[in-house]
């Protein structure tokens, strides 16, 4: 009786210690396990070792708390916890940060080349018309668009500055639609330089900087003649010979175009042609105007004129004389020399008698009509 008392006893106790001992057993499998959400979950349990994502995250549930593994690049990619991927242009380190929580740390810039740029360095792009800088705005990094390469290709131009290159200046502009490039604003001449529009001489003629098409051209507008600036058909006098300016496409001139004569006591001009008389009460001298060589004029006294009775009647050349026998006068005739001078010629009438004396160094003509 007493013995199956004590059997009885141990029966239960061992009961009791089977049943703590699951409990035990229940109470640490519950307590490795997560609450929380992921995977595109709610939240729920998760076993021991399974990997959770929350957003650019993801996780391994340890001993009932997630432990971070790493990042998630824009294509789902995992990076591990230290270390480093491209993406936007830029280089990132999956990290913990100060706070203990995951966090993407920018390291460096990337070129379009995908080499990496650390804080401070610079690149060209690929076709080296401009350059970046790797700066450091705060807690990320940032590429910028630091100025442009010049025209020679070795030089750097920081934006909003010039630059000089064969005749011509440049801006670094970034225009409105982020295009930067060297941008042409004025000329240069003989190291002076000019903005669009400026008005500048070189030797004979006026040029401006104008630009067309977007460049700066250095366009011919005019002539420049005794200091003072002309215009396309505009006239001066120099000389002797009245000079016009004449700009056309691909070509410029001072082109003669008569002869500057004085006349009454006013200048006058005579075209290249033109045939005019210098008068007397019995004779005149006719002139004309003519080129003379390489972009000159000069007047040139075609010949003498008699008169007789109001009527022009007898013609000479210069250097020659003639006899003239008077009309309805039996017996009577008169001498006529046309003779040079300094500025011309003049007409000498004289007796017949007197021939040797005033046809002297002259060639006779037959009397000729006018």
């Amino acid at each position: 009786m007493q013995n199956n008392l004590v059997l009885l006893i141990l029966s239960i106790l061992s009961i009791f210690e089977v049943s703590a001992y699951s409990n035990v057993e229940k109470g640490a499998a519950a307590r490795a396990r997560c609450w929380t959400s992921g995977n595109g979950r709610p939240a729920q349990w998760w076993q021991e070792g399974d990997q959770v994502t929350r957003g650019k995250y993801f996780y391994e549930c340890r001993r009932g708390q997630l432990e971070p593994l790493g990042c998630l690049s824009s294509t789902e990619e995992k990076i591990p916890l230290g270390h480093t991927f491209q993406q936007d242009r830029y280089e990132f380190i999956c990290q913990l940060g100060s706070d203990g929580y995951i966090e993407f740390g920018y390291s460096a810039c990337v070129g379009t080349d995908g080499r990496t740029y650390q804080k401070g360095e610079t690149w060209t792009d690929a076709k080296n018309t401009y350059y970046y800088r790797c700066r450091d705005d705060g807690r990320v990094v940032k590429t910028t668009i630091e100025g442009c390469i010049a025209h020679d290709k070795q030089r750097r131009v920081p934006l909003g500055q010039t630059d000089d290159f064969n005749g011509y200046t440049y801006k670094c502009q970034q225009k409105t639609t982020g295009v930067v490039q060297m941008c042409s604003v004025g000329c240069i001449h003989e190291g002076t330089r000019y903005t669009v529009g400026q008005q500048y001489r070189d030797g004979d003629y006026l040029f401006y900087c104008k630009l067309q098409g977007g460049k700066c051209t250095k366009q011919c507008i005019g002539c420049v003649a005794g200091g003072q600036d002309l215009y396309d058909g505009q006239r001066y006098k120099r000389d002797g010979t009245t000079y016009q300016c004449e700009i056309r496409p691909g070509k410029r001139s001072h082109r003669a175009v008569g002869c500057s004569i004085v006349e009454n006591g006013r200048d006058i001009n005579k075209v290249i042609g033109c045939r005019w008389y210098e008068q007397n009460p019995d004779w005149k001298i006719e002139k004309t105007c003519e080129t003379d060589g390489d972009n000159k004029t000069k007047v040139t006294t075609v010949g003498c004129i008699y008169k007789y009775k109001g009527f022009d009647r007898i013609f000479l050349e210069p250097g020659k004389y003639t006899i003239w026998n008077l009309p309805k006068q039996k017996d009577s005739s008169v001498g006529l020399a046309c003779r040079k001078t300094a500025d011309g010629a003049e007409l000498v009438i004289f007796d017949v008698a007197q021939l040797e004396r005033n046809t002297s160094g002259l060639k006779y003509d037959l009397p000729r009509g006018k």
